[in-house]
């Protein structure tokens, strides 16, 4: 889900950064991403299982310009929005469909952020 999140991310004009613990994983999307002429980054990290992670995932984001929203995959909402704390000033927890294949869950996130206000936090 995350990797077609991302590519529909950069399709709409969106840079991303690509958080994975498999950094070749991470490296294919931010590649994938790049090709819609957007900026990909990629970073290794895992927040969801990696609490010190948040830390990794924000510094990283404040190196880059900072976040305007976060989507995140496989985090309970307690510790996405944790994460969304350390990236976001007002941060808000929207939850996403679950229920979902990866297509369709990235159509249904967009949708939801191009109504959220900037500090959206997409627990998927």
């Amino acid at each position: 889900m995350g990797h077609e999140v991302c590519l529909r991310l950069a399709r709409s004009g969106s840079g991303v950064l690509v958080v994975d613990p498999d950094a070749a994983a991470a490296e294919v999307t931010a590649a994938e991403v790049r090709r819609s002429r957007v900026s990909g980054w990629t970073l290794q990290a895992d927040p969801a299982t990696e609490p010190a992670d948040d830390q990794l995932v924000a510094g990283r984001a404040r190196d880059l310009g900072g976040a305007d929203l976060l989507v995140t995959s496989g985090m309970t909402a307690r510790a996405a929005l944790a994460l969304g704390r350390a990236l976001l000033i007002e941060p808000v927890l929207v939850p996403g469909p679950r229920d979902l294949d990866a297509s369709r869950t990235a159509a249904a996130v967009l949708g939801l952020l191009r109504d959220a206000d900037p500090g959206a936090v997409v627990v998927l």
